[in-house]
């Protein structure tokens, strides 16, 4: 159980998401204020306020944990999401962030809306997602070596299902969704 909670933190949605948006900036020529500028930017739309917006749930008692098991409760964290991330889209299209981390931006708020539609009928699983999309971003924006980091999903799905969090059908369906979705949004996008 303790490696399943250490796998799990360790692939957090948090955590993929900075890491990827830091990759993402890192493989570009940016001066270092407008590199700050734009990782505070997505730092705040993909973990502080999210964080903040769970922190609010659990301390008012909507949910068990960081989490939120509850897949009724994760509707409403979903449509912060899509809005913050709508606006942190709209801010770096203004500032003229680069392409990828418009596309990437994008994606994370069109998969959310998708998460949402599906997530009133099957708990998909966010983690899943959060692994998917990023590293077909990586991959197809930086390097296709980090195609080999896809392996990733069985101690994600490991995790997840020791935890009782999601089933596997539910963990590997998101990450297949996340990868899918994030990979057509730069075909699409970046062809533009």
């Amino acid at each position: 159980m303790v490696l399943a909670k250490y796998i799990s933190v360790l692939l957090h949605p948090f955590i993929c998401a900075t890491i990827s948006f830091l990759l993402l900036l890192s493989n570009s020529y940016l001066s270092f204020s407008k590199f700050l500028v734009i990782a505070g930017i997505t730092f705040s739309a993909t973990v502080i306020v999210p964080t903040i917006h769970v922190l609010i749930m659990k301390h008012q008692g909507q949910t068990a944990s960081m989490d939120i098991p509850e897949r009724e409760k994760r509707i409403t964290t979903f449509f912060t999401g899509i809005l913050v991330y709508s606006i942190a889209l709209i801010i770096l299209w203004i500032i003229d962030a680069l392409k990828p981390i418009l596309i990437l931006m994008w994606a994370y708020a069109f998969n959310t809306i998708v998460a949402t539609i599906i997530t009133k009928y099957w708990k998909i699983s966010i983690h899943g997602m959060a692994l998917g999309g990023p590293l077909a971003a990586l991959g197809m924006t930086i390097s296709p070596l980090y195609f080999w980091f896809v392996p990733l999903v069985v101690p994600m799905t490991y995790s997840r299902v020791k935890l009782n969090a999601h089933t596997t059908a539910q963990v590997i369906a998101g990450f297949i969704l996340g990868f899918l979705l994030t990979a057509t949004h730069f075909i699409l996008l970046g062809a533009l």
